[in-house]
């Protein structure tokens, strides 16, 4: 294995055709890490005016988003995939990314099922969604994104596609919570510190700039703890605090509820 990116079979990513700006930028990412021969899967944009009520907020690009997902989980099952990754086209990797997953992997059970390598733990603060497990790794359940994960065997990638059916005509069916709802019954894991976090740019959901950075460090802080996250999430979180004294009053108030 030249790579540990080697360990994975197969790569995808989720790539508009129409979002041309992004592309010459996660190829340059893939190169940085050294990943080759990635195909790039997406679905046809839903109408102008589609919608769907369980949906959170722009039924349009989110159920987009969904159909892109489900398509890519279904070319990697046909493809015969056993361990495929998958990326969304607007993620950067960390400077020592090759580093940190190679130590990743050798801390990664054999029995693993999603394996997260962005993202954040969500769902309520005194209900921890994460918990480290290694240096490199933490033990994850309820997650949120879905810009960089994987799969571990055909089996889960089937079971995946039939809970995606199952779940898309429910509440909360964006693509992301129905993979952090499959992750929190699985055996899953994501790597921390992250190895991929996604830049500041134009969403293809809200159309609006989105930068996701202060979000997700406050949900690992939130869940590990002051004394457990990177110092880079430390700093943001202790930052928002700061700026939002009411808010982060009422998070306290609710943690310390949730204990009792």
């Amino acid at each position: 294995m030249t790579s540990p990116f080697d360990y994975f079979d197969r790569v995808y990513c989720t790539h508009l055709p129409t979002a041309t700006a992004r592309l010459p930028l996660i190829q340059k990412q893939f190169e940085l890490v050294g990943i080759k021969d990635v195909q790039y899967i997406s679905a046809a944009v839903p109408p102008v005016n589609f919608t769907m009520t369980n949906m959170r907020r722009a039924p349009r690009g989110e159920f987009g988003h969904n159909l892109s997902m489900i398509k890519t989980i279904v070319h990697a099952i046909s493809d015969g995939a056993k361990r495929p990754l998958f990326f969304e086209d607007d993620v950067v990797f960390h400077p020592n990314t090759l580093h940190m997953l190679e130590q990743a992997l050798d801390e990664l059970p054999e029995d693993w099922e999603v394996l997260y390598m962005g993202g954040h733990p969500t769902g309520p603060i005194f209900d921890p969604q994460a918990t480290i497990h290694s240096e490199h790794l933490a033990k994850v359940g309820k997650m949120s994104f879905a810009d960089s994960y994987s799969l571990n065997g055909q089996a889960m990638l089937i079971e995946y596609f039939d809970t995606w059916c199952d779940e898309v005509s429910k509440p909360e069916a964006v693509g992301d919570m129905i993979l952090g709802r499959f992750a929190s019954r699985h055996n899953s894991y994501c790597t921390y510190p992250l190895l991929c976090e996604q830049y500041p740019n134009m969403s293809s959901i809200s159309l609006q700039q989105d930068d996701k950075s202060s979000c997700v460090a406050r949900a690992w802080t939130h869940h590990l703890g002051d004394n457990l996250v990177t110092p880079e999430h430390l700093k943001i979180a202790l930052a928002w605090r700061k700026q939002n004294p009411t808010k982060w009053q009422q998070l306290v108030r609710r943690k310390q509820q949730g204990h009792k």
